[in-house]
């Protein structure tokens, strides 16, 4: 592992993913009760919890990250218990809680065995596969439910958040052609995710302000 960045510059990056990622979840929890729907894709939620249990109880690799991966998983599981909650008049019980249990398990299996294929104890290559399926599922999810569990707001944190990590991870690793392209692809993603959701806002906001026949 490389150090191309200054240490206190690696420190501010390191504050910025905790601090854009810790509100974007809240804000997430909020708008979720806000519009009583869950705003992350169960695949995303299922990874995210996996991923965060794994970095905080089974392979810590430092006491503030572990810190904050805990109060991530916390986090998610509200996310969760949300997502439980609001698809329960949408999905029979037992199928619902079969798909959860089977993407939990499959998502956590998924990031051991990355971790010990690639030597990986930092958990960073399951953590931007993990954002690259959320970049393209949360994309799915406003052309289906449009800004329901959704907000601008949300989109910036989670774009500026995810930037955080790219920056930082690739002064760590810079000659990872792998977690380089995942990079970009999650920033053009998060990209068109911020304009998009900034369009159907601005649409809302045109159809309230026109008169009353």
């Amino acid at each position: 592992m490389e150090h191309l960045l200054p240490l206190q510059v690696e420190y501010l990056l390191m504050f910025g993913i905790a601090l854009f990622w810790t509100i974007g979840y809240i804000l997430i929890i909020y708008k979720g009760f806000k519009d009583q729907f869950c705003g992350m894709p169960l695949a995303a939620i299922c990874a995210n919890i996996t991923w965060e249990f794994l970095l905080t109880f089974l392979m810590p690799f430092h006491p503030l990250q572990q810190i904050v991966t805990f109060v991530w998983f916390l986090l998610d599981c509200i996310i969760l218990l949300q997502f439980l909650y609001y698809s329960k008049k949408s999905y029979p019980k037992h199928t619902l809680h079969a798909s959860v249990f089977s993407l939990l398990i499959g998502a956590f299996l998924l990031h051991y065995g990355m971790a010990v294929e690639f030597h990986d104890t930092l958990g960073v290559y399951s953590a931007f596969g993990i954002n690259l399926l959320m970049s393209i599922l949360f994309i799915k999810m406003l052309m289906t439910h449009e800004l329901l569990g959704q907000s601008l707001t949300i989109a910036y944190l989670k774009m500026i958040g995810t930037l955080c990590a790219s920056i930082l991870c690739y002064s760590f690793f810079p000659q990872s052609v792998l977690l380089t392209i995942m990079y970009i692809l999650i920033f053009i993603l998060d990209l068109v995710y911020v304009l998009l959701v900034y369009n159907k806002s601005i649409k809302i906001i045109h159809i309230s302000r026109l008169p009353m026949v």
